[in-house]
C-alpha cells in the first residue's frame, strides 16, 4: 500500500514535468521562461528524489516513519500541481 502512495506522488510529480514543459514551450525566454526554467529543474529533482525513496524502500516493512515520509510526498506533490497551475493560469490572464 505504501508503495502505491509513492507511485502515485511519482505519477502526479512526472505529470507536473510534463505540464512545465508544455508552459515551458509557450513562454518566450526572459524574466518568466528563465523561472518557469528553474521551476522545471526542481521538479525534475524532486521526481528523481521520488524514484530514489520509491526504490530504496519498496522492500521495507511499512511502519508509522515510512507512511509519514509517503504522505508528505504526496502531498508536496499536489503541492507542485497546484502551483504548476496556478503559473499555467497567470500566464493565460497575461495573454488576455
Amino acid at each position: 500500500m505504501i508503495q502505491t502512495v509513492l507511485i502515485v506522488g511519482l505519477l502526479v510529480m512526472l505529470y507536473n514535468l510534463y505540464t512545465s514543459f508544455q508552459l515551458r514551450s509557450k513562454v518566450s525566454s526572459g524574466l518568466i521562461g528563465e523561472r518557469l526554467l528553474q521551476l522545471i529543474c526542481f521538479i525534475a529533482l524532486f521526481a528523481l528524489g521520488y524514484f530514489a525513496v520509491l526504490v530504496l524502500t519498496w522492500s521495507r516493512t511499512p511502519d508509522l516513519l515510512l507512511w509519514i515520509l509517503a504522505l508528505i510526498l504526496v502531498f508536496g506533490a499536489v503541492f507542485v500541481l497546484l502551483v504548476v497551475r496556478l503559473v499555467k493560469a497567470i500566464l493565460q490572464a497575461i495573454e488576455e
